[in-house]
């Protein structure tokens, strides 16, 4: 029983390693994104929240996984998108998932700085 529960604290902490391991804060974003596999399957997605190395998007498609590469492009007016960033998603669970860019959103893509207000 002793050993249950050290299983249970040491998942815990490294839970809370994880949190404390983020670079910034999250800002709460509400806008429709174009979610590619490097497979091939796509999906129209809801970015539930965004900074500069990462974001976490509302998403219930059964081909996602934990390690996958994507590309995530904000949708605009119109359907018309902008150019994806690259990213590997860092874990799904619960409708959502969350993802970390390759590369930190560059400072000329105003679209992804005006969702962190």
């Amino acid at each position: 029983m002793g050993l249950q529960m050290t299983n249970g604290l040491a998942r815990l902490d490294a839970l809370e390693s994880v949190t404390d391991r983020r670079r910034e804060t999250r800002h709460a974003a509400r806008a429709s994104a174009r979610l590619d596999s490097s497979r091939g399957e796509s999906a129209v997605v809801l970015l539930a929240d965004v900074s500069t190395h990462g974001c976490a998007v509302s998403i219930e498609q059964p081909w996602l996984r934990a390690g996958a590469f994507v590309s995530i492009a904000i949708v605009q007016e119109q359907g018309l998108q902008t150019p994806p960033l690259q990213a590997i998603v860092r874990w799904v669970r619960e409708g959502s998932a969350g993802m970390e860019f390759l590369a930190p959103i560059p400072a000329d893509r105003t679209e992804w700085h005006d969702l962190m207000g």
